[in-house]
């Protein structure tokens, strides 16, 4: 039987894709598709379970995955619906085992998770750094949407979407955006299909591959992180303005080609913070124009 929808929810499934891109900047085409396979799942028009809810973003670091899951949660269930396992902490067989508790009431970290968010997106960041025991783990939940805890409670997963990210063959594709993007793509799902089993790979929807980020698209993503920033200190009592000279500074300071936008987004609030503390610390008003100073900001009437 098809499920019913309101109005507001299609409207809401109809901007998915559109929101999607309006905070996440230069990953168009990749952002379309995963839009697309969400509102699928969403709208009823494939199974709920399996593949459908499992999905792998993969690309170089700080290009917008972890971004993307964020607010992927976000326009789908809401505030409040993501939580993110950094997979690095489960590279021996103890961390993994301490994942599902033990047998005298302890539920583990999957049981805390789940009691946070029982119906969202659960991020496993950098899938690669997990120890192999944690991979079975994985495909349990993502084939039956169940996974049994040490305890022998069973924990019903099938109301989240389980997204894992991996920078698995991304060294090798920065700085050769002159290649097409299809080899850059299919260089990494190859590298994804060597590293893990073939039984996992097969349990998620092809891997949307995110592309590096161009000057330009840093510039957008600075002015956007920029815009939050300022709005950040005005929730604190600081008026502060700032010009495309700004933007251009942060820019170069906050460039990294192989680490994407992380640097960029440390250098805004960084360079502002610092602005604010000369200020404070000489009595000078808080609020004002930010102006470039040689290889700082100030902060100017």
């Amino acid at each position: 039987m098809s499920r019913s929808y309101k109005a507001a929810d299609v409207e809401r499934l109809k901007s998915l894709g559109p929101e999607l891109k309006r905070r996440i900047c230069g990953q168009a085409d990749v952002l379309d598709r995963i839009a697309a396979a969400a509102v699928r799942r969403e709208m009823g028009a494939v199974p709920a379970l399996g593949r459908e809810r499992c999905m792998v973003f993969a690309g170089p670091t700080g290009v917008g995955k972890t971004e993307t899951a964020k607010n992927l949660a976000r326009l789908i269930f809401g505030e409040g619906a993501f939580y993110r396992f950094d997979c690095g902490e489960f590279r021996t067989v103890e961390a993994v085992s301490n994942l599902l508790g033990d047998r005298h009431g302890d539920r583990g970290r999957f049981g805390e998770a789940l009691t946070t968010v029982p119906k969202g997106v659960w991020l496993f960041d950098e899938l690669e750094k997990a120890n192999p025991e944690f991979l079975p783990l994985l495909m349990a939940m993502t084939d039956a949407g169940r996974l049994t805890l040490a305890n022998g409670e069973t924990l019903d997963l099938q109301p989240l979407y389980l997204i894992a990210t991996t920078n698995l063959g991304s060294a090798e594709i920065v700085g050769r955006q002159n290649l097409s993007f299809v080899t850059l793509e299919k260089h990494v799902l190859r590298c994804i299909q060597r590293h893990f089993r073939p039984e996992l790979v097969a349990r998620f929807l092809p891997a949307f591959v995110f592309w590096p980020l161009n000057p330009d698209s840093m510039r957008r993503i600075g002015m956007l992180h920029l815009k939050d920033c300022l709005a950040w200190h005005a929730t604190q009592g600081r008026l502060l303005t700032a010009g495309n000279e700004v933007v251009d500074f942060l820019c170069v300071v906050g460039f990294s080609s192989k680490l994407g936008a992380r640097p960029l987004v440390d250098a805004i609030y960084q360079h502002i913070g610092d602005a604010v503390v000369r200020n404070r610390m000489s009595g000078r008003p808080e609020s004002g124009r930010m102006v470039v100073v040689g290889n700082h900001l100030e902060i100017r009437p």
